[in-house]
């Protein structure tokens, strides 16, 4: 056996342990946890920044102000961030709404971090929500997420993530891995071990952001470094995932290619400054989740160009074997029918005498349960065997090369900015 494919059978069995491991670690939890419930005891503040939203603010707003929690306990904040667009007109259309207080807030252009620091200062709340303009929450979000804050230790609280009504390939396969994070996010969380806190809802207490600072107004992906900040002064973040929360994803290849540079270039940086998180003194965050967050991207990507590689090689074997006969078929069905037999024969015999493919075919089976999980227990209402099936088909393809191209701008130092138009400033 030579050593690449041995580096690969090594990944794979860690990568095979690392799932079934979460997963039998979070199904045990859910066994032995008490239901915490809903609760309505303390004051929030929801803030929602906004550049250049006018497609969807509104929906937002409504969206907040569909919440169940008590009147005189919820107020929400929009700070619009210097919009070119209707954004802060229609924002302040709702500052006469009679169900929760409104404030509307305008400042110039200076990023996402600034407008959310901006609206905590100017918060009430004993627990400040952030809500991307671009998301929508269920009216029992909010008292979902809140019950999660049982004692002073628990600093904020993630909720389920779900794509807002999924079309296309894309949005699908975004749905699956929405699904797959919910599941994890669990995990990490009975770990104590969550190591982000998603921008488009997360819950925090406000004392956080008074002792230790706000947003760090110079970082691309101020959800991650926040939640490193919590872990590294040992607070707990939680995870509710009956809170369900929807964010509309990016359709287009090239806006989800400047998401994902974003996220993956913000991660690459975060970790190397919070690298004092790995490590025995973190316990289970520091051995096992972050570390194996890192193997995973370099398994991922070495498997996914391995197989890309194998693919292409034994189709140039087989069309130099179809050259030596001079491509010589009676008809098109017999050549389409070789194609499929050939092509069933080979996937057949390889995936019962090849361990990459038997491990492939088990994490495919976990990546269904997985779902399954997340729509039983989020009661999510989305099909998805059409988004499984593209996930399947398209995922790691995508994945290594937004991981490949992010590495590449990290190490060169590249300026890497937000969505298209949007939070230009950086």
């Amino acid at each position: 056996m030579d050593l690449y494919l041995a580096i690969i059978y090594v990944l794979s069995y860690i990568g095979l342990f690392t799932v079934s491991f979460y997963m039998i670690n979070t199904f045990s939890y859910y066994k032995k946890k008490k239901f915490i419930g809903e609760k309505e005891d303390k004051t929030v503040t929801i803030i929602i920044p906004a550049f250049n939203e006018e497609k969807s603010i509104a929906k937002t707003i409504e969206s907040a102000l569909s919440s169940n929690y008590p009147k005189e306990k919820l107020e929400i904040i929009v700070v619009n961030d210097g919009s070119s667009d209707k954004t802060y007109e229609i924002a302040k259309k709702y500052l006469k709404n009679k169900k929760f207080k409104v404030r509307v807030f305008t400042k110039e252009n200076g990023g996402k971090g600034t407008a959310l620091n901006l609206g905590i200062s100017k918060a009430n709340g004993e627990i400040i929500i952030t809500m991307d303009a671009d998301s929508f929450i269920r009216p029992d979000t909010v008292r979902k997420m809140v019950g999660h804050f049982y004692n002073n230790q628990v600093m904020s609280v993630t909720p389920s993530m779900g794509v807002y009504k999924p079309k296309g390939a894309l949005q699908r396969v975004q749905q699956v891995e929405y699904y797959v994070g919910i599941f994890l996010r669990k995990s990490f969380a009975v770990l104590n071990a969550i190591h982000i806190t998603p921008g488009a809802f997360s819950a925090y207490r406000k004392k956080f952001f008074e002792k230790y600072g706000g947003y760090d107004v110079g970082n691309i992906t101020e959800d991650l470094e926040i939640a490193l900040r919590m872990q590294r002064h040992n607070f707990i973040i939680e995870n509710a995932p009956e809170a369900v929360v929807y964010t509309i994803a990016p359709n287009k290849f090239r806006d989800l290619l400047v998401q994902r540079r974003r996220w993956y270039v913000g991660m690459i940086k975060n970790f190397w400054d919070y690298r004092d998180l790995f490590g025995v003194k973190k316990g289970a965050m520091g051995m096992l989740v972050l570390p194996l967050a890192v193997i995973s991207v370099i398994f991922s990507v070495i498997l996914t160009m391995y197989a890309l590689i194998k693919t292409l090689g034994d189709l140039k074997t087989e069309l130099l074997l179809l050259n030596s006969i001079n491509f010589e078929f009676t008809s098109i069905f017999e050549a389409n029918w070789y194609f499929i037999k050939t092509s069933f024969e080979k996937l057949f015999y390889k995936l019962f005498t090849n361990p990459i493919l038997l491990l492939v075919l088990i994490f495919i089976i976990l990546l269904f349960f997985y779902m399954h999980f997340a729509r039983k227990n989020m009661k999510f209402e989305d099909g998805t065997k059409l988004s499984l099936l593209f996930f399947v088909a398209l995922y790691s393809f995508l994945f290594s090369f937004w991981w490949i191209l992010s590495f590449i701008y990290a190490a060169f130092n590249k300026k890497v900015v937000w969505r298209g138009d949007k939070w230009k400033k950086e």
